[in-house]
């Protein structure tokens, strides 16, 4: 039996699921910050734009190729699973994005950041809808949005933080 108003297990969830929305907004945010800085710790030379232009495209690329297997597999194993995986998949992202050395290994970290953006994005929102009470659903999916813009704000913020620190970047 559905209730009218979310209990409070309803809103612990909508904010543990938004951890996703945060790691997504801080994951699409933080490269504005990042290639401005990274200069030549990928290689022997500064970026050129062709590689900026790699570098920022795998996330949306690994998001896009996420978001089409990611209905599928949350019906297969189920949303609050697909969320787990999503959140696996930023740690395992970020991980290779910190301890890249090439530019083709920060693209392959990436876009496995986007492979989690790509999860994230689709079922969280879905996963929210699901959990909450009709009269209440608007109110909870917004919070996966504030989630992901504050995730954006903290990128930013950290970025600006870390400028002048040598390997701050990462």
């Amino acid at each position: 039996e559905t209730s009218e108003t979310p209990t409070v297990w309803m809103w612990v969830l909508t904010f543990v699921a938004g951890i996703s929305g945060l790691l997504f907004g801080y994951d699409t945010g933080v490269i504005s910050g990042a290639l401005v800085v990274i200069g030549s710790d990928l290689g022997p030379a500064e970026l050129s734009n062709q590689q900026k232009e790699f570098i920022t495209a795998a996330t949306s690329l690994g998001a896009l190729l996420a978001g089409i297997v990611a209905g599928a597999l949350a019906d297969q194993i189920g949303r609050k699973w697909v969320v787990a995986i999503a959140d696996v998949v930023f740690i395992i992202g970020a991980i290779m994005q910190a301890l890249s050395g090439s530019v083709w290994l920060m693209v392959a970290g990436r876009f496995v950041i986007g492979i989690g953006v790509g999860l994230a994005s689709l079922i969280v929102p879905l996963y929210l809808a699901e959990l909450s009470p009709a009269n209440y659903r608007g109110r909870m999916i917004i919070i996966n949005v504030l989630f992901i813009t504050f995730g954006q704000v903290v990128a930013y913020a950290i970025g600006a933080g870390l400028t002048h620190v040598h390997g701050g970047w990462r």
